[in-house]
């Protein structure tokens, strides 16, 4: 005990100020998780954690060398044990982070796709042909679009309609767009998992909450049995937009040059 009194008595401002920020990562790490299904964890790995610095405190204290071997290993796996548990809530924090406007101004798109896109999707709201669309912005849908079937081709309204028109093989799958392009067609997303939409829409809207809270892409949706247009963003559904509505958000969030659209 003696010893540890020292130690505390010997410590310089810049110690303090060393503890001070490492207590404000914590707390940054704190407010990340604060809210998402990992809470309830979190807070039972902190409990182990207190624990486990008292018992290294006083095995320290007490000289009692066989544990404060145990517990200095012990530190290396809780880490990584906190990095696999919680890899889902930092992954969405830096997506978060990645959309904010000082980093998106860094990243343009023409948009000379999107008025053969907006009609595309006002046919297929008016005649109530359900469609499910991403586009890519700065986490890369590689991986999903290699779930569907590769086509890189130019965007038209035709080529859209043609495949999301029922019966067609690929009508059921989602398209994704990079740029300029039409990436992949047929593509499989991951359903949102704590949605508070949940319990009100279908499979599509949550494939597109879902791949929304996975990445930063921007997820449309035209509703099958009622032909509402969606937009997923971060993970939240913006519904019953009208082709004004729609194609603003999509400048917006696409960061489609001016006049291009």
């Amino acid at each position: 005990m003696y010893d540890s009194w020292l130690t505390i008595r010997s410590m310089e401002p810049n110690d303090f100020v060393d503890i001070l920020l490492v207590a404000a990562v914590f707390y940054g790490l704190f407010a990340i998780l604060r809210g998402s299904r990992s809470w309830v964890v979190l807070q039972g790995m902190v409990t182990i954690l207190i624990g486990s610095f008292l018992i290294y405190f006083l095995a320290n204290t007490f000289k009692l060398t066989a544990l404060m071997a145990v517990f200095r290993s012990f530190w290396v796996i809780a880490i990584l044990l906190f990095i696999v548990v919680f890899q889902h809530d930092f992954r969405r924090s830096l997506t978060q982070l990645g959309q904010l406007r000082i980093f998106r101004n860094l990243f343009t798109q023409r948009g000379l796709f999107l008025d053969d896109l907006l009609l595309a999707v006002r046919q297929m709201a008016q005649r109530r042909v359900g469609a499910l669309i991403a586009f890519e912005r700065r986490n890369t849908l590689r991986v999903y679009a290699d779930t569907g079937t590769p086509l890189d081709s130019v965007i038209s309204e035709k080529l859209i309609q043609t495949i999301f028109a029922s019966h067609t093989p690929l009508h059921d799958g989602a398209i994704i767009i990079r740029d300029d392009r039409l990436l992949a067609a047929g593509c499989i997303f991951p359903l949102g998992q704590e949605s508070i939409y949940a319990k009100d829409l279908g499979t599509r809207h949550m494939a597109a909450v879902g791949l929304s809270e996975e990445t930063d892409a921007v997820v449309l949706v035209v509703s099958e049995e009622t032909g509402i247009i969606s937009l997923a963003v971060g993970g939240e559904l913006r519904r019953g937009l009208n082709q004004e509505a729609l194609k603003e958000m999509l400048i917006q969030e696409l960061d489609i040059e001016e006049g291009a659209a």
